[in-house]
C-alpha cells in the first residue's frame, strides 16, 4: 500500500503547528495581558501555506475547547483564530513587504480578540455586554500594545527560522 507522503507531511505539519499554538496559548495565558497566540498565528500564516495555517488554527482551537470545555469564550476562539489565520495568509505577500502593517494587524487582532470575546454576554443582556466592552477596552488596549511590540521585537528572527523550516520541509 502506497502512502501519500505529501499528505502525511501536511498532516504532520498541521499537527505540530496546532500543538505549538496550544502550548503557547496555555503557557502565556498565565501572564496577565500577554497574549502571544495572535503573534503565533500571524507568523505561521505568513510562512506556511494557507490551508495548513488555517487548519492548524482550527485544530488548536478544537483541542483548546476540549480542554477548557465548550463555553461561549472557547467557541469564540474557534471562530476567530482560524479567521485570523485566513486573513493573514490571504494578504501574506503584502504583509511580508510591509513590516509595520503586519505588526499593526497582529496588535489589532489581539485587541479584537479581547473585544469579540465579550459578544457572548449579549446572550444575557445588551447592557451587560456594553459594560463588558467598556471595561474590556483597557485590557484589550494593553494587549494591542504588547502584541504590536512583540511583533516588532520577535517577528524577524522567528520568521527567519520558520522560513528555513518551511524550505527544508518542502524540499526534503
Amino acid at each position: 500500500m502506497k502512502v501519500n507522503l505529501m499528505h502525511a507531511r501536511n498532516l504532520s505539519c498541521i499537527a505540530v503547528m496546532a500543538a505549538l499554538e496550544l502550548l503557547i496559548f496555555t503557557s502565556f495565558s498565565y501572564i496577565l495581558y500577554l497574549e502571544c497566540i495572535t503573534f503565533t498565528l500571524v507568523v505561521f500564516a505568513l510562512i506556511f501555506p494557507r490551508k495548513q495555517a488555517v487548519l492548524a488554527a482550527f485544530v488548536f482551537t478544537t483541542l483548546n475547547m476540549m480542554i477548557q470545555g465548550v463555553t461561549p469564550w472557547s467557541f469564540m476562539y474557534l471562530l476567530l483564530y482560524p479567521l485570523y489565520s485566513l486573513v493573514i495568509s490571504v494578504f501574506a505577500k503584502c504583509l511580508k513587504k510591509h513590516f509595520l502593517l503586519a505588526a499593526f494587524l497582529c496588535g489589532l487582532f489581539s485587541f479584537l480578540t479581547g473585544q469579540f470575546l465579550q459578544l457572548p454576554f449579549m446572550l444575557f443582556s445588551k447592557h451587560l455586554a456594553l459594560a463588558y466592552f467598556i471595561v474590556g477596552l483597557k485590557a484589550s488596549t494593553i494587549q494591542f500594545i504588547l502584541s504590536f511590540c512583540l511583533y516588532l521585537v520577535c517577528a524577524r528572527p522567528v520568521l527567519s527560522v520558520l522560513e528555513r523550516i518551511e524550505r527544508r520541509f518542502l524540499y526534503e
